[in-house]
């Protein structure tokens, strides 16, 4: 069990048009292909030319947000900078490879693989913003992202830091999309718009970055993340039981409930771990989901937890993200529930603290 911490900002760049004013603005885009791609933002506003030479497209991407994250804490110096990626810099990945193929393990450009290794981004914000404190990666597929949050969140519990940069990035290139459709990753209906809600074989595929500013000073204007529990290839029914141990442990039932955040991706071989949940959700609870406008990576609860904050801000709900409206009239209690692929599980249950 933690001590809940504030969560000051948030900032995400996704499918959507998640990142220009920082909500889920309507109209949707549809994936392409059965395969949602990042909609990036304007870089000129933030590099010179030259700059951008120099970066990738995912140190671009999770640099811009990590910066938008920190001007809208106001804070630039975080005394920790954490992130979890599941793949780290894929393109440039598969452009040193194919490199050391073209010149038979000749003279290479280092820097692609440079800028394939995971921590690059972490040590590109930590020279952007002149942070030289704690700056620590995690890679561990669909516990990426929550490794991130309780390394900084147990920092956070035990005085050794004020406040954390946290943070999450992903991206798929076609080479990669190919590999993990043979491995029956992705749906394989054709490119229809509404084929991301059809309960079929397989996911939608996404790509995404978000950023967090956690900071140890409760503030009853920020959402809190008050727990989080991981669970790697739980039994039938231990989920539950999890989560009755969850709400017991923080004086909360069922009831108490006021939106639920599921990571449905409509894969018929994992909805069963949603809908489990969903027969204990009182009427009152609203529902909602989101890997329908972003898609399915190993880092996707970022949008969830994203989206989770906005809402917290602005006092309702994105429409876009609801599925079954209840009749709850606030949303104090969240609690956001997302599996990858069977094995990864995680629960976060977050609160808006009475002002």
């Amino acid at each position: 069990m933690i001590k809940p911490v504030s969560i000051r900002a948030a900032s995400a760049i996704s499918a959507q048009d998640s990142f220009r004013r920082n909500e889920l603005s309507e109209p949707i885009r549809t994936p392409s292909g059965n395969r949602f791609t990042y909609l990036e933002p304007n870089y000129s506003d933030y590099f010179t030319i030259m700059q951008l030479r120099r970066m990738s497209r995912i140190t671009r991407l999770g640099l811009v947000t990590a910066i938008e994250c920190l001007r809208d804490a106001g804070d630039f110096q975080p005394q920790a900078i954490i992130t979890g990626t599941g793949k780290g810099s894929l393109q440039d990945t598969e452009k040193f490879m194919h490199a050391i193929r073209e010149f038979a393990e000749g003279t290479l450009n280092p820097s692609p693989f440079i800028q394939s290794t995971y921590n690059s981004l972490n040590g590109l914000i930590g020279l952007h913003h002149q942070v030289n404190s704690y700056n620590s990666t995690y890679v561990h597929s669909g516990f990426s992202l929550e490794h991130a949050l309780l390394d900084a969140v147990l920092q956070l519990n035990d005085n050794s830091i004020q406040t954390a940069l946290v943070g999450s990035f992903e991206e798929m290139t076609p080479e990669h999309y190919i590999i993990k459709d043979k491995l029956d990753f992705w749906k394989k209906e054709s490119s229809e718009p509404n084929a991301v809600m059809n309960r079929s074989l397989g996911a939608v595929s996404g790509e995404g970055t978000a950023f967090f500013f956690l900071d140890r000073q409760q503030d009853a204007a920020c959402l809190q993340l008050v727990d989080l529990r991981l669970l790697f290839e739980p039994e039938e029914g231990h989920v539950i039981s999890v989560l009755e141990s969850l709400l017991s442990e923080h004086q909360l039932s069922w009831n108490q409930l006021d939106v639920y955040i599921s990571g449905r991706n409509q894969d018929i071989r994992y909805e069963h771990y949603y809908e489990e949940v969903e027969q204990h959700l009182p009427a009152s609870t609203h529902q909602l989901q989101f890997k329908h406008v972003s898609g399915e990576f190993d880092t996707a609860a970022g949008f969830g937890l994203w989206a989770a904050v906005k809402m917290a801000e602005k006092k309702q709900l994105f429409p876009a993200l609801l599925r079954k409206k209840g009749n709850a009239e606030s949303i104090r209690y969240m609690l956001l529930y997302n599996q990858y692929y069977g094995q990864h599980h995680s629960l976060y249950l977050l609160q808006l603290p009475l002002i």
